[in-house]
């Protein structure tokens, strides 16, 4: 795992995302939703979804669409997950494009554990550094890739990181095209 300990102030950081939110394009979102259904048919039929870090709420408002049964997490809008009280545990929790904004991914994972059925799983979406993490020149890759230079990517992960991830929490984990993982509790 790559992770930086140089932040934005919040401020800065909520204009950054706030400013994201204005200039994202929801035909985005819709192909993100697309993507999710996809995957999902790998897993089970969704039912109760936390959109965890849902931004501007564009996928949230999708998914309702398509009619599922969601639920926002926006901390600036709603605070954070070990704030909150829910009525009931979920089967599905999604993070898309939030886990490289996470200054300790680790502690928001058990958190998630907390509101997630037995049989749930996580769908994160980010970009992984496999591409170029074991090349020798890994360094200068990374230094020119363009998906960290967004100042609020804080955390960056490939493979090898998201399977110690995986031992640690006792989860099972699927990688799919180097963009999205899948955590579920090992059986």
């Amino acid at each position: 795992m790559i992770f930086t300990l140089d932040l934005l102030q919040k401020s800065l950081e909520e204009k950054h995302y706030r400013d994201q939110w204005q200039t994202t394009d929801p035909a985005f979102w819709k192909s993100q939703v697309d993507v999710l259904l996809q995957l999902m048919q790998n897993y089970h039929q969704l039912k109760r979804i936390l959109d965890f870090g849902a931004g501007s709420g564009t996928m949230t408002r999708e998914l309702r669409q398509r009619g599922f049964d969601v639920t926002p997490l926006e901390p600036m809008l709603n605070g954070y997950l070990k704030d909150q009280s829910y009525p009931a545990k979920f089967d599905t929790v999604i993070a898309v494009e939030v886990v490289e904004h996470l200054q300790n991914p680790w502690e928001e994972i058990r958190e998630i554990e907390n509101v997630l059925m037995p049989e749930g799983i996580v769908i994160f979406f980010t970009l992984l550094t496999n591409a170029f993490i074991d090349r020798p020149e890994a360094g200068e890759h990374f230094k020119n890739w363009w998906y960290k230079g967004d100042p609020t990517h804080v955390s960056f992960f490939c493979n090898q990181a998201l399977a110690k991830m995986a031992d640690m929490g006792n989860y099972a984990i699927d990688i799919y095209q180097d963009r999205v993982f899948v955590l579920k509790r090992a059986s």
